[in-house]
C-alpha cells in the first residue's frame, strides 16, 4: 500500500501566553502524495502558517499525530529532525531569509558547506541552480540589499534546491513581491512540481493558490473545504 508523503492526523497547536490558551490549530486531519502541488489559503490567523512549521519540522504539535514519507515525526530525536530538514525538505519563506554579509552565490551554497563537499563543487552547483531560478549571471556576487524582491526571492529557491529535496515548502513566498515577479516565481514552482517535487505552499492570496493542483482553505485552525486533484 502507497504511503503518503504527509500525513497529519488531528493535529492542533495551542500557544501559551501567560495564563491565556491560544488555539492556533483545532484538529487537522490531512495527507499529501509525493508529488503533489497543493496550495493552503486562508486569511491572516487561520493556522496557516503553524500548520507549514509543523510539516517542515520547525515545531511540533500540542496533540495528534504526524508522519513524515511513513516516519513518525514525534517520536525522532532532534538530531534526526534536523536531518530531515537539511535532507527532505527546502524552505522558502516571504522575507527571503538571506545571510545580508553573503553573496547570491555564498547564501545559495551555504545549506551544503558543513556537509563535507567540496567548496567547487558547492559552487559549481551553486550557479547551475541560480542560472536554473533565472537570476542574472552579473547578480551572482550581489549582496541581497543590491538585489530587487524577485531577485533575492530566486536566491532563496537556489538555496532550497542546494541539497535537492523531494519537498519544497514555501510560506508567502510572494507576499512581498510585484504581479510580475510573483507570476515568474510561481512559474518556477509549477516546472519544480513537472519534476516530481511536492510543493506545499501558503498563500493568502488566490491567484497565487490557482497555480495549484490542490487548494485547501483553512479557517480558525481547521480545513473548511478543499478542491482540486
Amino acid at each position: 500500500m502507497k504511503r503518503p508523503l504527509f500525513d497529519l492526523k488531528n493535529v492542533k497547536k495551542v500557544y501559551k501566553m501567560g495564563d491565556v490558551e491560544v488555539p492556533a490549530l483545532r484538529g487537522i486531519n490531512l495527507t499529501i502524495e509525493k508529488g503533489e502541488f497543493v496550495a493552503i489559503i486562508g486569511h491572516s490567523g487561520s493556522g496557516k502558517s503553524t500548520l507549514l512549521s509543523i510539516m517542515g519540522c520547525l515545531d511540533k504539535p500540542t496533540e495528534g499525530k504526524f508522519f513524515l514519507d511513513g516516519e513518525d515525526v514525534l517520536k525522532v530525536s532532534d538530531n534526526r529532525l534536523a536531518i530531515i530538514r537539511n535532507q527532505k525538505i527546502g524552505f522558502v519563506f516571504q522575507q527571503f531569509n538571506l545571510l545580508p554579509r553573503m553573496t547570491a552565490l555564498e547564501n545559495v551554497e551555504a545549506p551544503c558547506i558543513y556537509a563535507g563537499i567540496k567548496r567547487s563543487e558547492r559552487i559549481k552547483r551553486a550557479k547551475e541552480l541560480l542560472e536554473r531560478v533565472g537570476l542574472e549571471k552579473e547578480r551572482f556576487y550581489h549582496y541581497s540589499n543590491q538585489l530587487s524582491g524577485g531577485q533575492r526571492q530566486k536566491v532563496a529557491i537556489a538555496r532550497a534546491l542546494m541539497n535537492n529535496p523531494d519537498i519544497i515548502l514555501a510560506d508567502e513566498p510572494t507576499g512581498s513581491l510585484d504581479t510580475h515577479s510573483g507570476d515568474e516565481l510561481m512559474k518556477i514552482f509549477v516546472q519544480l512540481n513537472e519534476e516530481k517535487r511536492a510543493i506545499i505552499l501558503v498563500t493568502h492570496e488566490k491567484y497565487i493558490a490557482d497555480f495549484a493542483r490542490r487548494i485547501i482553505h483553512l479557517r480558525d485552525g481547521l480545513i473548511e473545504g478543499q478542491n482540486g486533484a
